[in-house]
Formats: structure tokens, C-alpha cells, sequence
């Protein structure tokens, strides 16, 4: 056997490790991802009742609505303890409802979607192939890609989307300290990452490997004028007198247009306003007697996550003129 083949056959069992490694790593960080997302959810079941209604959130435990007595940690572990119980309180035997476990499902898996598509596939759905090229496996830029910062700022904004649409769905009227929290909390990951609410901005441009340095200025920038869209749009949903309560759309459009920019509001913007119209007229075409339509606000959570999934095949619009 020469020097070279013994080489080459080190070098091939280290790569195979590596591949083993990296799938290894992607299971453990996508259970990860989806466990604390049903954690998230069962804290967001926890807000879409008590905030709009002005109950304590973070002192008071968690109660069966219909006995009021209090759940044991066992029975509240999200999605498994009601599987547990079976739908049905311990005390009371009264059915809770399958809601709960749902909206934790449903946090769950789009945590566990957006780090597997985000960061394990590098970004695969984003627009104009930003950050397309890669040195290697994702472990291997984990936790430096921005990509990774990028997925957490996207968990942050579907949270916070699918809270509001949850609270619309309700008939109640969020109170918008949520939304307040949802721009600080963007504008500290624009403080770590300004690149992060700047995907589709002509100034975040992927040269090769090279990453462009932006400031948080330049973040600030496209924030507000994605902020300023997003204001008009839920406005003119509040002239037109959407179902449900037009302020809960217009929080969400704010938010959005100031975590990823006026370009993805406009879109957002349009799609669900397109899906409420087919949901109106539907409902008038067949004469339903009691009709059903979903707020604005579940239509522009379910617009934004389309997008963020396809977001590389929409049209681009050039905005270097407002960005100078």
C-alpha cells in the first residue's frame, strides 16, 4: 500500500464521521427546536387568554377553566399531558379543549421547520441566493452563520404573529405592549446582527463568501420605511372595516414591515387580503347561513410563512432610491 491510498483512506473515514456527526447533530437540534417550541406554545395558550382579558401571566399557575383547580406540573407538560388525561380534567373529568395541545403542535413544528430550513439547509428558500454559498455542513458555521441569528429573529416574529391571530380569532382586541415588545426585541437582534431584518435589501447583497457590514443604521433605515408600509396597509384595513378587530392586523403589519421590510409587508399584504376576499365572496356565492371568516390577522400569519418558504422564487423590487 502506498503513502496516497493510505491517506485517501484516512481522509474518507474522517469525512464519513464528519456526515454521521452532522446528521446526528441535525436530529438532536431539530427535537430540540420542536420541544421548545411546544414549551413556547404552552406559554402562548397561557397569553392569548390571560393578556387581552388583563389576568397575570407569569405569577398565576395554570387552571382548568371549568373547576378553576390548579394543574400539577406532571399534567402540564405540553402536547403529553393532555394525550395523558386524555382531553379531560383530573378533578372535574370536564373536556379541555383540543385547542391547546394544537397551538402547541402547531409552535412545535414551525420552530423545528425554520431551524431545518433556515440554518440546517442554509437558507435554501431565501431570496436572490443570499448566503447560497457555504463552506461546508452547517455544524461547521454553527453558531456564526447569520443564518442561525436569522432563524431565531424569524421564531421571534411567527410567535408573536401567530399570538396576535390567535387573540383576533378570539374577538378579543390585543393589548399593544405586545407588539412593543416584539420591536424591542427586534431591534436588539439588529443591534447583534443588522443583516437580519435586511434579507431582501439591495445593501445585503451576497458577494461569494463575503458578507457586507452593515451598521445598525443602515438596519434602522430599512425598519422604519418597512414600518411606514406596514402602518398604511393595516390602515387601510381598518377603512375597509375587516372582520374581527382591524387593530390586531394593524399591530401585525407593523411588526412585520419592521422585522423584514416594506417589500415582504406589501406581498404579506396582498395575499391576505386575496385570501379574505375568497373567504367573503364564498361565503356569499354558496348562501351560507352562518358564514365563516378567519380575522386578517390569521391571514397575514399564514402569508407570512408562505412567503418565508418561497421567498426565493417571489419577484424582487429595487428599493435603492429610499435607502440612499
Amino acid at each position: 500500500m502506498n503513502r496516497d491510498s493510505h491517506y485517501s483512506k484516512k481522509e474518507d473515514t474522517f469525512w464519513r464521521m464528519v456526515d454521521y456527526l452532522t446528521i446526528l447533530a441535525t436530529i438532536v437540534f431539530v427535537i430540540y427546536a420542536f420541544v421548545g417550541g411546544a414549551c413556547f406554545g404552552s406559554f402562548l395558550n397561557v397569553v392569548v387568554w390571560r393578556l387581552p382579558r388583563k389576568m397575570p401571566i407569569l405569577l398565576a399557575r395554570s387552571h382548568c377553566p371549568k373547576c378553576e383547580n390548579d394543574i400539577s406540573a406532571s399534567d402540564n407538560i405540553p402536547i403529553i399531558g393532555w394525550l395523558r388525561l386524555k382531553g379531560r380534567c383530573r378533578n372535574c373529568r370536564e373536556s379541555i379543549s383540543i385547542k391547546y395541545p394544537l397551538i402547541e403542535t402547531v409552535v412545535a413544528i414551525l420552530f423545528a421547520t425554520l431551524f431545518l430550513v433556515i440554518v440546517v439547509m442554509h437558507g435554501v428558500t431565501l431570496p436572490q441566493g443570499w448566503l447560497g454559498k457555504h463552506y461546508g455542513g452547517w455544524l461547521s458555521e454553527f453558531p456564526r452563520c447569520p443564518l442561525f441569528a436569522f432563524s431565531l429573529h424569524q421564531m421571534v416574529l411567527g410567535y408573536i404573529l401567530l399570538a396576535l391571530a390567535l387573540i383576533d380569532e378570539d374577538r378579543m382586541k390585543s393589548p399593544w405592549r405586545i407588539m412593543i415588545f416584539g420591536l424591542l426585541l427586534h431591534f436588539a437582534f439588529a443591534w447583534w446582527k443588522p443583516i437580519v431584518g435586511q434579507i431582501d435589501s439591495p445593501l445585503a447583497q451576497i458577494d461569494g463568501f463575503h458578507i457586507p457590514s452593515l451598521t445598525f443604521f443602515d438596519a434602522i433605515k430599512y425598519s422604519v420605511l418597512g414600518g411606514i408600509v406596514g402602518a398604511i396597509f393595516g390602515g387601510l384595513g381598518k377603512l375597509c372595516k375587516v372582520p374581527h378587530d382591524s387593530g390586531n392586523g394593524l399591530q401585525q403589519l407593523i411588526l412585520l414591515g419592521v422585522f423584514l421590510g416594506p417589500i415582504v409587508t406589501i406581498w404579506t399584504s396582498i395575499i391576505a387580503a386575496s385570501s379574505l376576499a375568497v373567504q367573503v365572496l364564498s361565503n356569499r356565492f354558496f348562501k351560507k347561513k352562518r358564514p365563516q371568516v378567519t380575522g386578517i390577522p390569521l391571514q397575514i400569519f399564514c402569508a407570512w410563512l408562505l412567503i418565508l418558504l418561497t421567498w426565493r422564487w417571489w419577484p424582487t423590487i429595487d428599493l435603492s432610491a429610499f435607502l440612499a
